[in-house]
């Protein structure tokens, strides 16, 4: 019996290791629009997480903030996202110890100061519109979002720092919510797309989507 203990828990023992305990408020902002904090176990890929995504449209401010399980790729980014009538920033941090994702990182500050980068942004359903981005903006956006039985394409500018190098867009990251955003890099260059993108941007593009119904 002795022997059958140890080897279950020479088993066991990484597994157990592999989960983080962290505080997660994702379900309860979805559901009622609060972020109530509860704990959670993380997938061993996952750290502790906190993020905020702060958006203006016509002078309101609406700041979201969530604490989660996160990927590394949705880990370190600040940035920012200009889609014409709506502009977008985002941050990000994470840890790796139980319960350490207590605070909420701040936004970095929405620049207005052009830096000669142009991307396509839509007014409607016309994406012809050519958007001067602003401050660390370098590359273009390009996202196609259906939620809420609605579909819109936005386009505009974002930071390449809230960009990732991977096959593919996760179409599927949110319950409800079907997308494709990508980023690409170039003067005018979103009116196709390559490069996808974090699942943080995803939320701040169906947030944006979102203030325009």
């Amino acid at each position: 019996m002795h022997l059958v203990t140890v080897i279950l828990g020479v088993l066991l023992f990484p597994k157990a290791l592999s989960a983080l305990t962290c505080y997660d408020c994702t379900e309860a902002l979805r559901l009622t629009g609060a972020c109530t904090e509860v704990q959670t176990d993380c997938p061993a890929s996952q750290q502790c997480g906190a993020s905020a995504v702060r958006t203006s449209l016509a002078g309101i401010n609406v700041e979201v903030k969530v604490k989660s399980c996160l990927p590394s790729a949705s880990c370190g980014l600040s940035g920012s996202m200009n889609v014409g009538m709506t502009k977008t920033s985002t941050v990000s941090q994470c840890c790796s110890t139980a319960l350490c994702n207590v605070h909420y990182p701040t936004p970095p500050s929405i620049s207005a100061t052009p830096n000669g980068k142009r991307c396509y942004t839509c007014e409607g359903d016309t994406c012809s519109t050519i958007l001067s981005c602003s401050g660390g903006e370098d590359r273009c956006i390009s996202t196609r979002v259906e939620f809420g039985g609605s579909a819109r394409t936005v386009k505009g500018c974002v930071s390449k720092s809230l960009c990732v190098s991977s096959s593919g867009a996760d179409t599927h990251a949110i319950p409800g919510v079907s997308a494709t955003v990508s980023c690409c890099e170039g003067d005018l260059c979103n009116s196709a797309t390559s490069t996808a993108v974090s699942l943080l941007l995803l939320a701040a593009a169906v947030l944006s989507f979102a203030l325009f119904n």
